[in-house]
């Protein structure tokens, strides 16, 4: 359910699965402003309830942190996922090993994790795991934030040997903005041609990134008909940014015109899921992709269609060629590191692209340039004396042409 918050700033901010609301609830049920219920986790042992619960507050306040992490409070988003992801372990662990929390080992640690990355322990729909690095990576952090503050209990580092490595590349559909431009072809509306062309080019975060754009963020690109997009910083993931838009400006300003909207209003208030339904029809109509299914409203819904977030995917694609920096890419698609960056190039098939120029190193360049900048210098000087030996036979000339006349009047 989308929510309107207001943030430190003053500045209104969307929250597209209401996170704030979720843990503002949560709060209320463990009764957080007065006697905290630390034993409100069904499902787990008591120790289990009353650690993860704070942990959670810990996490809330920004109490307790790792050191080398960063200070502060932590998102809406991370807390109720934290809250959900680490109920769900701690259940399992205790269900599987018939031992509480506090009492679980290494090897017992080691064997649950194994069993679901190799499809062995199977989720309670029937599917294997498939994000189990997620899973690792939040009961380190819970595990050392617990020997952290039980000193008094003496436990060991059960979590040392856990593998955090990702299982396997994310899973999308490639397609180039010939597609796009199809999709915006067969669209039913403005808003969503405009959608399609502007997820592609700026490769924007969906939803929340998405859905927190207002047309007070977008500026004119000095001398062009280009507009600058400004992802502010408390709606990114990662840092805030301003980019150029090289493919949806004028589809921008059309839609802003069209809806009369102003400085403060939000572009794209349309929910997230109906819009993902739509982007999935979109994408199968054109390329086929997914698996169309009648539902009982008579609506078609796409099975395993293509979602916004495949548009940040190919948008990267596309400009992945162009941009000639690293860090230039990094900047535009808010990434701190540059893992996916080289994920991208092979899957284009960058690998072989080099040229002649690219093998030139910095002192080849550099002794190429003085050469040149040499034989510039002598084409000058020669330029130079051509010049002034031009003058000085147009000044010959006249000398004998006064002469000449001098002496013709001279005779009469």
């Amino acid at each position: 359910m989308r929510t309107i918050s207001i943030n430190n700033k003053g500045d209104r901010i969307v929250d597209p699965y209401n996170m704030k609301g979720s843990h503002e609830k949560w709060l209320n049920s463990i009764d957080y402003t007065n006697n905290i219920n630390y034993f409100a986790f069904k499902g787990i042992s008591r120790d289990g309830s009353e650690l993860l619960t704070k942990y959670v507050l810990d996490l809330f306040i920004g109490k307790n942190l790792a050191r080398g992490t960063r200070r502060g409070q932590r998102s809406f988003v991370h807390l109720c996922n934290v809250r959900s992801r680490l109920r769900k372990l701690i259940e399992l662990l205790e269900q599987y090993t018939k031992k509480p929390l506090l009492e679980l080992t290494e090897d017992d640690v080691l064997l649950i994790f194994n069993s679901m990355r190799d499809g062995t322990l199977i989720s309670c729909n029937n599917k294997p795991y498939t994000d189990v690095v997620s899973y690792s990576k939040k009961f380190i952090a819970f595990w050392r934030w617990i020997i952290k503050t039980q000193k008094d209990k003496n436990l060991i580092n059960i979590v040392e040997s856990l593998d955090t490595r990702a299982e396997s590349k994310p899973k999308w559909y490639y397609f180039t903005l010939k597609d796009v431009e199809a999709m915006a072809e067969i669209a039913s509306d403005f808003y969503y041609k405009t959608l399609v062309y502007f997820l592609f080019d700026s490769g924007i975060r969906a939803p929340k990134e998405l859905m927190n754009v207002r047309v007070k963020d977008f500026s004119e690109v000095s001398g062009t008909n280009l507009l600058f997009l400004n992802v502010r910083e408390d709606t990114s993931k990662t840092f805030g940014r301003k980019i150029k838009l090289m493919i949806s400006s004028d589809f921008i300003k059309k839609f802003i015109g069209q809806h009369k909207l102003t400085s403060e209003d939000f572009l794209f208030t349309r929910t997230y899921m109906p819009t993902t339904r739509v982007i999935g029809r979109l994408g199968h109509k054109v390329l086929g992709i997914g698996t169309p299914i009648k539902q009982k409203n008579s609506k078609i819904l796409i099975k395993n269609g293509i979602t916004m977030y495949d548009f940040r995917h190919n948008s990267c694609c596309h400009y992945l060629p162009i941009y000639k920096s690293e860090n230039q890419m990094k900047y535009r698609y808010g990434w701190k590191k540059g893992e996916m960056i080289h994920y991208y190039s092979e899957f284009i098939g960058m690998k072989d692209t080099i040229t002649e120029e690219d093998m030139l190193i910095d002192t080849t360049k550099t002794e190429i340039m003085q050469q040149l900048q040499k034989e510039q210098n002598k084409v000058a000087i020669l330029q130079e004396q051509m010049y002034s030996q031009k003058q000085e036979m147009e000044e010959r000339f006249k000398k004998m042409e006064q002469m000449l006349l001098q002496r013709f009047a001279d005779k009469f």
